[in-house]
């Protein structure tokens, strides 16, 4: 019978994390290590910025915040992590390769955070 009730939600579907939908972001609201990248590029104008926020899946609550720089003409992207109440969580920009749809990039770089043990 598929109308049953669930009896409740098994610990796995209830912790990792998830983010906003990305949007558009300009330069001037980028982190100043993730722009300095973007601005040295020849073609920097056709890249593509994007940010969106991280939640815990468990609490509900933030953890911070994914910016990407995306490359479309060169199937590349460049991402940076930064934590809520860390300094340094990932500040290391992480280049990875990436399609032209920013939500599968999003997904991509959450797997190399994950990979990386910066989130779950």
């Amino acid at each position: 019978m598929t109308s049953l009730p669930i009896r409740g939600l098994r610990t796995d579907e209830i912790t990792g994390t998830y983010w906003t939908p990305p949007t558009t972001a300009t330069l001037a609201e980028i982190h100043p290590r993730l722009m300095a990248i973007v601005i040295v590029k020849a073609d920097s104008r056709d890249w593509q910025l994007y940010s969106a926020n991280v939640f815990d899946m468990e609490s509900g609550g933030p953890i911070g915040y994914f910016e990407i720089a995306l490359d479309p003409a060169g199937g590349r992207a460049c991402g940076l992590f930064s934590e809520i109440g860390s300094q340094d969580a990932a500040l290391v920009p992480i280049w990875f390769d990436c399609s032209e749809d920013i939500d599968a990039t999003a997904r991509a770089f959450h797997r190399i955070l994950i990979a990386a043990g910066h989130v779950l």
